[in-house]
C-alpha cells in the first residue's frame, strides 16, 4: 500500500481513542482501520482495488484491536516512507513493515510488530 493513503487514514482517524481495530477480510470492506474514542466511533476503509493498495491477500476475516499508544511511535517511520506493508498472522500480531528511500536512492525497510490488544469473538464482544 503506498504510505499516503495510511498517512492520511491515520490524520482522519480519532486519536483519542485507546486502540486502533484493523479488520481484514477477503469480502467488502476489505480493510478497515476503525477507532473509537470521546467523539464516537470513526472508520476508514480500502477497497481492494484502490490505487492506494498495490497487493492484498486475505483468505478469511479477522479483526484486531492493538493499542495505540504502541503504534505511534511507527507514525514516524510512516512519514518517511513510500510504501507500507501491513500483515497479520493468524494470531492476530500485527507486521507493518515500512519502506523507506534514503537520500542516496538507497532502499531500507523498518519493521514493526505489535501484538493485539484484545481477542474478539465472531460476534465482536470481547472474551
Amino acid at each position: 500500500m503506498k504510505s499516503e493513503c495510511l498517512k492520511e487514514a491515520f490524520s482522519e482517524l480519532d486519536m483519542s481513542s485507546e486502540v486502533l481495530e484493523i479488520l481484514m477480510s477477503p469480502d467488502k470492506p476489505y480493510l478497515r482501520l476503525s477507532t473509537f474514542g470521546n467523539a464516537g466511533s470513526t472508520h476508514a476503509d480500502y477497497p481492494k482495488d484502490s490505487d492506494m493498495v498495490e497487493s492484498f491477500q486475505c483468505t478469511q476475516t479477522q479483526t484486531n484491536r492493538y493499542k495505540l499508544t504502541l503504534l505511534k511511535p511507527s507514525v514516524k517511520a510512516l512519514g518517511l516512507s513510500n510504501k507500507i506493508s501491513i500483515r497479520t498472522d493468524y494470531r492476530g500480531f500485527l507486521s507493518l513493515q515500512y519502506m523507506i528511500r534514503n537520500d542516496d536512492g538507497q532502499v531500507c525497510f523498518v519493521e514493526y510488530y505489535c501484538s493485539p490488544d484484545e481477542e474478539l469473538d465472531d460476534d465482536g464482544d470481547d472474551r
